[in-house]
């Protein structure tokens, strides 16, 4: 291996470094009180070496968001590309997202919850045009997955009506998550199951 290619390596391994301490910080206290000091011991790095990655808690939360969405998005991708029947698919992305939230609560925390903390700093990085851009585009990607599942197993709802089926089922796996993600495992997969049920129901109506 090459001088330059240990480089590049090394540089990697340590920006995995960061975003996983970030990721962690985030997810325990908040982004508010999450510095970028706490986050450079965290990562085992200097404040000096952490801003040279990145230099805010802005752009470090704006690639959080690609890192944690591009798992999201391969994995309900994943639940649908095996060739099951309409209503089956629909069934494994429902399991897909629930399983992501229970499996990585740190990334998922991120991606749903963390732009809702209150305060003039939440305020500024909701105003931030990368952040809200990113997010968004990401958001109607993995969106898109659902979508087209949808509408192989309701091919009679029209646009409109499919965009919002889409947008109540986000939001309702989302809400469950909300409540139950920080609570027992036993309790998360007993309330998750019964959603589970009612969002399929509802969404598919009866077989």
């Amino acid at each position: 291996m090459g001088t330059l290619e240990r480089r590049e390596r090394e540089k990697a391994e340590r920006k995995r470094q960061i975003l996983k301490a970030a990721r962690k910080l985030f997810w325990k206290n908040g982004f508010a009180r999450t510095t970028m000091p706490a986050i450079a011991e965290a990562a085992e790095l200097s404040a000096g070496t952490l801003y040279l990655y990145f230099p805010s808690k802005h752009a470090l939360y704006a690639e959080l968001l690609d890192e944690g969405f591009d798992l999201l998005e391969s994995r309900l991708r994943e639940a649908v590309a095996k060739g099951r029947a309409p209503r089956k698919s629909a069934e494994a992305l429902v399991d897909a997202f629930l399983g992501f939230a229970r499996e990585a609560p740190d990334y998922f925390d991120v991606l749903f919850f963390t732009l809702q903390e209150p305060g003039r700093e939440m305020q500024v990085l909701r105003e931030g045009r990368d952040v809200m851009t990113r997010l968004d585009r990401r958001q109607e990607a993995c969106k898109a997955v659902a979508a087209g599942v949808l509408r192989q197993a309701r091919p009679a709802l029209g646009a409109e009506e499919l965009a919002r089926s889409v947008d109540a089922l986000w939001s309702m796996l989302a809400g469950v998550v909300l409540y139950f993600l920080r609570d027992e495992p036993a309790t998360f997969a007993a309330v998750a199951a019964r959603a589970r049920s009612v969002i399929l129901r509802g969404i598919l109506g009866r077989e």
